[in-house]
């Protein structure tokens, strides 16, 4: 769990969002802030009420890291490779807004004080981009 040790605290961020056929271009701005639960066992985001949201732990028996969803979008996403360098990617099947999808979650750490979510849909065989999220650390 110490590989992702750099994420706790607060963070700004940007979504973009690019047009598709029935919505045009946008980008959300907010705050995020992640922890880890007492136990150190899981990357948690902290809710407006200060509950902790588990998301992202490591099971040392498959020895893979798992991320789960389970507000707006609900599933269980799977990095069977790990972290290659600073990216790791999750992949896996997930429900969002009622389809179920094959999705992939790409996480980029830039330094200490930067990091990305890449998303991706799996169309016709090929990954298809559908979002990015940048994070910067909120001094």
């Amino acid at each position: 769990m110490e590989k992702f040790r750099w994420i706790e605290g607060e963070w700004v961020y940007e979504n973009a969002v690019p047009a598709t056929r029935v919505s045009p271009a946008y980008t959300d701005v907010g705050k995020a802030r992640y922890a880890f639960d007492a136990k150190g066992e899981w990357v948690s985001m902290v809710g407006p009420d200060e509950s902790l949201i588990p998301m992202i732990t490591f099971d040392s028996f498959s020895r893979q890291w798992i991320y789960v969803l389970t507000r707006g979008a609900y599933g269980m996403l799977r990095s069977t490779e790990g972290w290659d360098g600073d990216v790791i990617a999750f992949a896996g099947i997930m429900t969002m807004l009622g389809p179920t999808r094959e999705w992939r979650l790409c996480c980029k750490r830039q330094g200490t004080d930067r990091f990305s979510y890449l998303n991706e849909e799996k169309l016709g065989g090929v990954w298809a981009y559908i979002d990015e999220w940048r994070f910067t650390r909120q001094t």
